[in-house]
């Protein structure tokens, strides 16, 4: 098992969760004829009632943890992305799988050129008189919630301008 050191108090970025607190590290059984096992217990940073108990000795749910960025770490990870994009896959089955793959993964460089992708073919359908189709949508406020959530509590900015801010680093047209 790989070990993160994480601490009670750290904030955590955890999948789908976004940011996290790590309220407790403890040994419990949520289950009431399994043995106990220690846990990380997650309060998520945008919800009042919500816990995630993430067993300790699970690889797989462990590694969906990760440190939130640092500012330089945000940054260049904008600046790594530009020039580089996904294509639009045609395939919806492929394409939603492969995005929600990179939702799970947390906001990284590819969940940043996954939400340019999904906004030049929104925009592409929208020039055309069409929609993007509801998963494409789902998907897309998702990444974009969870990028928001981390980068303006990262750059004390307001989520609304995280946007902007990608842009202005990125210099070029990139969709948000």
């Amino acid at each position: 098992m790989t070990e993160r050191n994480f601490a009670v108090g750290d904030l955590v970025a955890y999948g789908t969760n976004g940011i996290c607190t790590i309220e407790k590290i403890d040994m419990m059984s949520l289950v009431s004829d399994m043995p106990e096992m220690m846990y990380y217990v997650l309060k998520p940073e945008n919800s009042d009632s919500s816990t995630v108990y993430i067993p300790l000795n699970n690889e797989k749910l462990v590694s969906m943890m990760r440190r939130v960025m640092t500012k330089k770490e945000i940054e260049n990870m904008i600046l790594d992305s530009k020039g580089k994009e996904i294509a639009w896959n045609s395939d919806r089955r492929f394409r939603t799988e492969e995005f929600h793959e990179i939702l799970a993964a947390g906001v990284q460089q590819k969940m940043i050129l996954m939400i340019d992708c999904i906004q030049k073919r929104k925009k592409s359908l929208i020039d055309s008189g069409k929609k993007l189709p509801a998963t494409d949508s789902n998907i897309l406020k998702q990444a974009e919630k969870l990028v928001n959530e981390e980068f303006s509590h990262v750059l004390g900015i307001q989520p609304r301008d995280v946007g902007r801010y990608i842009r202005s680093l990125r210099e070029d047209d990139y969709q948000w």
